[in-house]
């Protein structure tokens, strides 16, 4: 409803009141017929007024009232357009406050933002109106119902993301994963909610999620904890957070005394491709960092530690050696 709020309602109140012209009537027959949301403004502003006559209105009797105090109100003029009957002033006032009631209203459900991200073959960062930050992993997708004067946010999610919350904090945020929910009561976290996966990780790098169900209580998490949700067992439990949760976004790894096979699969789904072992190395053990460096880098610093040899064949990296040394 973008029309001239001010102009529409004198429209309506001059229609209910039997005062409006054709023309006007016209014009109001057409805006109300221009969308659902112009008519459902009309209906409400109309049953309103119907709910605000007070009994008894037909028989107020403006001569009769002035006949009985005429002959003590000596050289005045006589002037009935003063003495409005008293119904139509509160049915009047009780309108106006109606109608600037039903627009707030409609101005209060506009102010609601909706935005939808999907990341398909690559990683997927946006931000938001108030700054907070949505990385979505791939294969993953967000649905954000965002309110920027009620405060509130929802983000929906079916997949893997990192949310980032500014310090600053002016927007109260809610994931929503299926049937569970994660309030943010901290800064950054992580949640990972496939659709065909029976459990759903939440990890907060800084500050507090609050993760449950409706009907379970579910637990809270402080920074540097991991929540896990068992759909089949329906149960909440709590672990030691994963250092590299949020290597989709920041490419950074952390490994400490991590077996080479685990850290291969890391290194395999932050950046997409298939690496293999050949020969007794899987279990040979790693403390290393690494900030935003590219595949080929970490691979050949993992050889270079391990005695390993390292080869691209198109398809596949495979990673070769006689064992750990």
């Amino acid at each position: 409803m973008n029309e001239n709020i001010e102009h529409i309602e004198d429209l309506i109140g001059k229609f209910i009141v039997d005062e409006a012209s054709e023309a006007e009537i016209r014009e109001l027959r057409e805006w109300s017929a221009h969308s659902a949301e112009n008519q459902k403004y009309l209906d409400d502003a109309k049953l309103i007024y119907e709910k605000a006559q007070l009994p008894g209105k037909e028989q107020f009797d403006a001569d009769a009232a002035w006949e009985k105090v005429e002959n003590q109100i000596k050289g005045k003029e006589r002037k009935f357009k003063i003495m409005l009957p008293i119904w139509g002033i509160a049915a009047g006032l009780i309108l106006i406050f109606a109608l600037s009631f039903i627009f707030y209203s409609i101005r209060q459900s506009s102010q609601t933002q909706e935005f939808d991200f999907t990341a398909d073959l690559t990683v997927v960062t946006e931000k938001m109106p108030d700054l907070t930050e949505i990385s979505l992993n791939k294969n993953s997708e967000v649905e954000v119902d965002y309110n920027e004067r009620e405060k509130t946010g929802t983000i929906h999610l079916s997949g893997e993301a990192l949310i980032n919350i500014p310090d600053s904090k002016k927007v109260n945020w809610t994931v929503q994963a299926g049937e569970l929910h994660i309030d943010d009561i901290g800064t950054v976290f992580h949640v990972k909610a496939f659709p065909d996966s029976a459990i759903v990780e939440v990890t907060v790098q800084e500050g507090m999620v609050r993760f449950y169900k409706d009907d379970v209580e579910g637990i809270t998490l402080s920074a540097g904890e991991k929540g896990i949700y068992d759909k089949d067992l329906n149960t909440f439990s709590k672990l030691e957070a994963d250092p590299n949760v949020a290597a989709f976004v920041t490419r950074s790894f952390d490994f400490q005394e991590e077996e080479l096979s685990q850290i291969l699969i890391s290194l395999s789904q932050v950046y997409g491709r298939k690496i293999v072992m050949e020969g007794d190395i899987s279990g040979c053990r790693l403390t290393v960092n690494f900030e935003n460096e590219d595949l080929n880098t970490i691979l050949e610093i993992i050889a270079e530690t391990l005695s390993l040899e390292v080869k691209d064949e198109g398809s596949q990296i495979k990673i070769s050696g006689d064992g750990c040394f």
